[in-house]
């Protein structure tokens, strides 16, 4: 049979070397990486993260959206000028134990080996959520700025958010990627071999 003119034939595949299966490294969940280094291929399919990478402008939306809740709220309690500080602090500590504290991932089919990353961690070697963490970045810069300026720079207040910011974005720098400072938020049995001095 003589193909019509209108349809197209397939050029033939091209020739390359086989590799035999036993020789592709994988992990203990079965799925497969390149070199020795299998954790990149663990976190392109990481579902920790994978929603951050693919929300895009209605996340960071929803994200304001949730603090200025907060801030209204909040102005029930507060006077004016501590109303941003409060919405600072709580920013902070719900930050801290969200992408700080926590280790490990909800998706029990990767046979643990997120186990000793925390949330940020994971978004760190996670390709595609630079603008995440930009912004992740930038808000707390915002609320200290806020905080300071609606607080008339008030010495007291403008350090106690300054120190907040401080510790917010040095954690989120990435030669803290791994670090446990003093052996805090250290796993036993995953980070026994980084000795505490």
């Amino acid at each position: 049979m003589v193909p019509s003119p209108s349809s197209p034939t397939r050029p033939p595949p091209p020739r390359r070397p086989r590799m035999n299966s036993k020789d592709i490294p994988r992990t203990y969940s079965g799925l497969y990486g390149y070199g020795n280094d299998l954790l990149p291929f663990e976190l392109a399919r990481n579902s920790n993260t994978e929603w951050v990478a693919n929300a895009g402008w209605q996340l960071l939306l929803t994200y304001i959206s949730v603090i200025f809740m907060f801030l209204l709220v909040l102005l029930a309690f507060f006077p004016w000028n501590l109303v941003w500080t409060a919405v600072h602090t709580i920013h902070f500590f719900a930050g801290m134990v969200y992408m700080h504290w926590i280790k490990g991932s909800p998706n029990f089919y990767e046979q643990g080996e997120m186990n000793a990353m925390t949330f940020w961690e994971q978004l760190q070697s996670t390709q595609g959520t630079a603008n995440a963490q930009r912004a992740l970045l930038v808000v707390p810069t915002l609320l200290c700025y806020a905080a300071c300026h609606f607080a008339n720079y008030d010495f007291e207040i403008s350090v106690w958010n300054i120190v907040l910011w401080a510790v917010a974005v040095l954690c989120k720098l990435p030669f803290m990627n791994g670090v446990r400072v003093l052996g805090i938020n250290r796993t036993t049995g995953i980070d026994d071999d980084l000795k505490v001095k």
